[in-house]
């Protein structure tokens, strides 16, 4: 209680008097702590009284004293609700997203793109490279326009017309056939059209596939008659005959919709007007424009680097290759935003001009930076800001295919050089990739932990695993001192991007496909550094990108430039939607691909619990033989049926020799530190003997089976299991070190046991490099699927079974 009394003194003068208006108190860290230490005193009273809450249906309770104990106890609780919201407020963000929107009083606003200089329209400028919004405050005038388009070499800039019609199904018959009821169109009229050569077409329905398909022996004879009759509509109709319209000869349509899609495609046109950038100024300083310019970072002076994909997406629609062939169309529905500042110059955090700053990635070989302009946190939020929100469609004339998954599978039978890239979420590493060639061999295999990139001729290394792993440390730290709590958001998604561009590189390079792990298969694994919702939000981020893939690097019109990307994936609907394939993605269940031996397939199948001396006898005595190998100095447990083992077995190889070979990690609670987990290296052969030689039995007698069924005790069997336990154990790791290794029981045909730490760049080099190799090998299974003779790619089953799985590698 005098802590409370003493915490309260030093913050009354606060809590008394009105908080300054032009103070944020969450960006106060003085008042932040002062309160702090006064709402945890309180609590520390609450929490110290809270064990005679008790349950409440304790037996012979003092009554009286609850009566007068409950009173005060609802009073104290109150602190809780009060101390989260509290902590809920100075933790908060210190700027704010807020946004209106605004449509200068024109309701229409940027729904589409004026031709004239009509009121409150929306208006596109260049300039010397960079690009302006104009909204003119009221229609101008006939001269106002002259003035704005003369002398424009004097000070020249263009502003960008676009001229769009979107004649389809439903308005291109209003236009040339009928308007109303049974009214003609205008245009028939003014235009001459020979509406009697198609009207009976066109009430009858006989160009429509639903005519076909009854029997219609004319549909393409009417729908061919139907076609010449709208070319000679749109070729004549004021509004349509300036376009230059792609149509194919009209006998090679096969359906209405292919022709209006041409006609779409053919009634987009940009134009350049060119203008006099001082009469723009002119008109902004009276009050007749409002002028914006569309800016992000790439449009900066200071700009380093590759422009972002955005970036190039907006420039590309006013490029002269892609309005010789429009590939990217700029859209009406566009929005303009207001989102007041709210960081105010008192509360902002400047690192100064010319001061060195520490680089925050310690791998960076240059631990210290210096800039000639002042660097400020959360610049955006310390002014007002206007947001642009623009939409464009991408391929623009592209036929938009739902589903490429037979295409791709098409594709694949006939390549013969596809590499697979197999992806795994690790226990030590976020994500671990390996590549292999259409062998199974193993051509790249590395972690992404760190990401590796290259610019300017220098390396620059980014490890995420321990950039995260700091960022959540520190987020529980903020939590608990209430310091502003920083986002990891922004870190993951980066992070994702990196490894995404990683993907998308190999696979351009190697041909390769994709093989990742089901999420929706019903198995899940733990302790994985990369949580499902994460892993998933990688996937998604994969997919979008694949599904429209642009090198920066590359030219304009190179094979996947700007003007031909690729597109690798479906569009994502749901992951339960998806199946077995997206496009060049493939998915597969990641059961038994990291406790494997990747050379041999062998799975460990053994049940090695101790239950019971019978049950533990039952055991043993199926395997052929157990016996001490002298020539090789390890035991050997004999297996000729591995199904009498486990039933999953069933069906893959029978014949194993689990040998001691090497050392396993043990891993153990240990009453010596306090029952936590502790590991211990042993010595495989040595700890049999060792045990063997305690139980007074000769291990070195050829029925050491026999002697082994014989033994009564529960000791005997429950030490025997746990040592065999071990010898099966694939995967070995000493907690918060670098030892993580994988070892197989059993040899391959030249004797040899695969060994991570020893084994070559042809084999997994870890625990989770073999994860990744395995699901690769998985992808191997389903390219053999979809190249079988008798393959039907439309109902292909890429469904691999946990037999399967083991056949095609125990082969």
């Amino acid at each position: 209680f005098t802590q409370v009394e003493i915490q309260y003194q030093q913050v009354e003068n606060l809590l008394r008097n009105d908080y300054p208006d032009n103070k944020k108190l969450a960006q106060e860290k003085a008042d932040v702590e002062s309160i702090k230490r006064l709402l945890d005193s309180i609590k520390a009273i609450q929490w110290f009284v809270k064990p005679l809450l008790g349950k409440g249906n304790e037996p012979e309770k003092e009554n009286k004293f609850y009566g007068e104990f409950t009173v005060l106890w609802e009073a104290l609780n109150q602190i809780t609700p009060l101390y989260n919201k509290v902590r809920n407020f100075v933790t908060s963000k210190p700027y704010s997203d807020e946004k209106i929107k605004i449509n200068f009083e024109n309701s229409y606003f940027l729904s589409g793109w004026p031709q004239d200089y009509e009121s409150k329209g929306g208006l596109i400028f260049e300039k010397d490279g960079l690009f302006y919004l104009a909204v003119n405050n009221k229609k101008l005038s006939q001269s106002e326009k002259s003035m704005l388009t003369e002398n424009f070499h004097e000070n020249p800039a263009k502003r960008i017309v676009l001229d769009f019609q979107k004649p389809d199904n439903k308005n291109v018959p209003r236009i040339f056939i009928r308007s109303k009821g049974d009214n003609f169109a205008p245009a028939v009229q003014e235009y001459n059209l020979p509406i009697d050569d198609i009207i009976d077409i066109y009430d009858k329905g006989k160009f429509k596939t639903e005519y076909r398909n009854k029997g219609g022996q004319d549909y393409l004879e009417s729908l061919h008659k139907l076609i010449d009759y709208f070319k000679l509509g749109f070729k004549s109709h004021q509004s349509y005959k300036h376009y230059d319209y792609i149509w194919k000869p009209t006998n090679e349509y096969r359906d209405i919709a292919e022709f209006y899609k041409d006609v779409i495609v053919s009634c987009y046109r940009v134009n350049f007007q060119n203008v006099n950038w001082s009469v723009v100024e002119s008109f902004v300083s009276q009050g007749k424009f409002y002028l914006f310019q569309i800016y992000n970072k790439d449009f900066s002076p200071n700009s380093k680097g590759t422009p972002n994909m955005h970036t190039l997406y907006w420039k590309m629609l006013f490029n002269e290759e892609n309005l010789k062939n429009i590939v990217y169309q700029l859209n009406g529905q566009a929005e303009v935003f207001y989102r007041k500042l709210s960081i105010n110059d008192e509360n902002r955090v400047i690192h100064k001009a010319k001061e060195s700053i520490a680089n925050k990635n310690e791998l960076n070989t240059k631990k210290q930076s210096v800039f000639d302009y002042d660097i400020i946190k959360d610049r955006r939020y310390t002014m007002d800001k206007f947001l642009f929100h623009v939409p464009i469609t991408l391929n623009f004339k592209s036929e938009g295919l739902n589903n490429i998954n037979t295409n791709v599978n098409s594709y694949l039978q006939r390549s013969k050089n596809t590499h697979i890239i197999g992806i795994d979420r690790g226990e030590r590493h976020l994500l671990y990739l390996t590549l292999i060639n259409p062998k199974g061999e193993i051509v790249k295999q590395f972690s992404l932990n760190e990401i590796v990139n290259e610019y300017n001729g220098n390396t620059y290394k980014t490890n995420y695993h321990d950039l995260l792993d700091k960022r959540e440390k520190a987020r529980l730290d903020e939590r608990e001192s209430w310091k502003t709590i920083e986002t990891i958001k922004e870190l993951k998604e980066g992070y994702i991007s990196q490894v995404i561009h990683k993907i998308t590189d190999l696979m351009a390079e190697y041909s390769a496909i994709v093989v990742l792990e089901d999420l929706n298969f019903g198995f899940m694994r733990g302790r994985q550094k990369v949580e499902k919702q994460v892993y998933q939000k990688f996937e998604k981020m994969l997919i979008d990108k694949l599904n429209y893939l642009v090198d920066k690097q590359k030219g304009a019109s190179e094979f996947g430039g700007t003007l031909k990307a690729l597109q690798l994936t479906n569009k994502f609907e749901s992951f339960k939607a998806m199946g077995k394939q997206n496009g060049f993605l493939y998915y597969v269940p990641a059961w038994n691909t990291s406790k494997i031996d990747p050379v041999t397939g062998f799975v460990n199948f053994f049940a090695t619990k101790y239950e019971s001396t019978d049950k533990a006898k039952e055991f043993f005595a199926k395997f052929k033989a157990i016996r001490f190998n002298a020539q090789k100095q390890y035991f050997e447990f004999v297996v000729d049926n591995y199904t009498l083992f486990n039933a999953k077995a069933e069906g893959t190889q029978q014949n194993w020799t689990i040998c001691t070979y090497s050392d396993r990690i043990k891993t153990f609670r240990n009453p010596e530190k306090n029952n936590e987990w502790d590991n211990q290296p042993i010595i495989l052969t040595q700890a049999f003997i060792d045990f063997f030689k305690k139980q007074g039995i000769d291990h070195t007698v050829s029925n050491l089976k026999e002697l082994i069924i014989s033994q009564q005790t529960k000791d005997f069997f429950e030490g025997l299991l746990q040592l065999f336990k071990l010898t099966v154990q694939m995967r070995n790791s000493i907690t918060n070190s670098d030892v993580d290794f994988l070892i197989s029981p059993v040899a391959d045909k030249n004797g040899n046991f695969y060994d991570s730490r020893t084994a070559g760049l042809e084999l997994p080099k870890d625990a989770d490099a073999n994860g990744a190799y395995n699901i690769a090998r998985k992808g191997q299974w389903v390219l053999e699927q979809i190249r079988k003779p008798d393959a039907d790619l439309k109902r292909l089953k890429l469904a691999i079974s946990n037999k399967e799985w083991l056949q095609f590698v125990q082969k």
